[in-house]
């Protein structure tokens, strides 16, 4: 398998791309802070998990440098916040954005909180994303804290977390549609996009999307059907479709 080294040498530069490199590859599990010239504040990531993953995507490959909207985004939805990665890098490429960003599972969400603590434009929720309000509980399936799936029960239970729809958010967001949605929920996007979606997809001018429809069969069959209404230009950016509404003006 290639080297990723010269990837970070000129991200970051040599002696920080250096010590980043080989810092990230450690196996011995723990939380670290590091400090690039990219974001404004330092991040956390657990050395040993997928963070590297998620960090290398964002950082190193620059995958949502390919995200291009053609407006001023004033309200972002980061569905699947992880560990705020995501979160972080948008809010420094557009720093008057406010960025709510939600993540259903507990250790993925603490890391979220402190990546997050300095920025005065991110909020974080701590639940899943579905088409209604309801509880789910989390499945691995396989990917580590990058991989985790949900699945909806009818009554709480001790390992069970709520589950908000996005008209429920736009509420929670003082009433302020989202322009922008991004969604990585690992196939939840199949319920995301069943129903209701008239209550919020009418005011979003872009998505963000990955679909998984090989965790969840049919996740894409209800993204086209609820978007095929819609005028997008779609791009790629990294595992991410973008689609961009041409019938709105900015």
């Amino acid at each position: 398998m290639k080297s990723k080294l010269p990837l970070y040498l000129n991200r970051f530069g040599f002696f920080k791309g250096l010590t980043l490199y080989f810092l990230l590859k450690s196996k011995r599990k723990r939380v670290v802070r590091i400090r690039i010239p990219q974001v404004k504040h330092p991040i956390f990531v657990r050395l040993g998990t997928s963070d590297r993953n998620v960090f290398n995507n964002i950082f190193v490959y620059g995958e949502y440098d390919a995200v291009e909207l053609g407006f001023a985004p004033v309200n972002f939805l980061d569905g699947g916040g992880n560990i705020g990665l995501a979160a972080v890098y948008f809010a420094n490429r557009f720093p008057q954005m406010q960025i709510l960003s939600v993540e259903p599972e507990s250790e993925n969400f603490k890391i979220l909180q402190q990546n997050i603590a300095a920025y005065e434009t991110i909020r974080a929720v701590k639940a899943g994303l579905w088409s209604r309000p309801t509880h789910l509980e989390i499945r691995d399936a396989g990917g580590g804290a990058w991989g985790f799936t949900v699945e909806e029960t009818d009554t709480p239970t001790p390992g069970s977390v709520r589950a908000e729809s996005i008209d429920g958010l736009i509420q929670q967001n003082g009433g302020k549609p989202f322009d922008v949605v991004k969604l990585d929920i690992e196939g939840s996007e199949s319920e995301v996009f069943r129903t209701n979606t008239e209550l919020w997809l009418p005011t979003v001018q872009a998505l963000v999307v990955e679909l998984h429809e090989w965790m969840k069969p049919g996740s894409s069959a209800s993204f086209l059907a609820a978007t095929s209404a819609y005028p997008y230009r779609k791009t790629s950016a990294g595992e991410y479709d973008v689609y961009v509404r041409q019938d709105v003006t900015p």
